[in-house]
């Protein structure tokens, strides 16, 4: 899944799907849409994005292109990590298959996890949840929590839904 890799912008029909819905989530998070988070790429979604794009030096041109999901990615990082900074992290160990979940004053929690495919591999590294939606559809299961992967629409899914994880913790994917 790679939904960041389509040039999201007013067609005919519209433009729909739940790349849509993350960047109306996104920018409504960020105070730039007021609208309806239907997934429908609407001439207020273009507008919503031609004030983000101004306000971040970006050509205002309405069209969620790489530079686009870039800054957004960008954007949505730091909303995260102030709620990283409280020490909430998550250990997603591919190898072994496990996500470990820790906060502080909590019990550490193990929990047995599928990875990426072949063609689409787990990506390693140190990330933050930058958006969560609840039922996604799809094959994600009733829960989505994007991941700051510049290149890709990474997320952790399923039906298992931790209240605790309302606060957006660093991820930390290894081998």
């Amino acid at each position: 899944m790679v939904y960041a890799s389509r040039f999201l912008r007013t067609a005919h029909p519209a433009m729909q799907g739940p790349d849509v819905s993350e960047v109306q989530s996104q920018l409504k998070e960020l105070g730039y849409y007021s609208g309806v988070i239907d997934g429908v790429y609407r001439s207020t979604v273009a507008e919503a994005v031609q004030s983000f794009q101004a306000s971040r030096r970006l050509p205002a041109d309405g069209i969620v292109g790489p530079d686009t999901w870039c800054e957004l990615q960008r954007s949505w990082g730091e909303v995260s990590k102030a709620s990283a900074q409280q020490g909430i992290t998550i250990l997603v160990d591919v190898d072994q298959r496990q996500l470990t979940y820790t906060a502080p004053g909590s019990e550490m929690k193990t929990y047995p996890i599928a990875v990426g495919k072949k063609r689409t591999p787990t990506p390693l590294g140190n990330w933050h949840i930058v958006q969560k939606t609840l039922n996604p559809g799809g094959p994600f299961g009733t829960r989505w929590m994007r991941l700051s992967v510049p290149w890709g629409g990474y997320g952790i899914h399923g039906c298992v839904y931790n209240r605790k994880l309302q606060e957006s913790p660093s991820i930390r994917a290894t081998k």
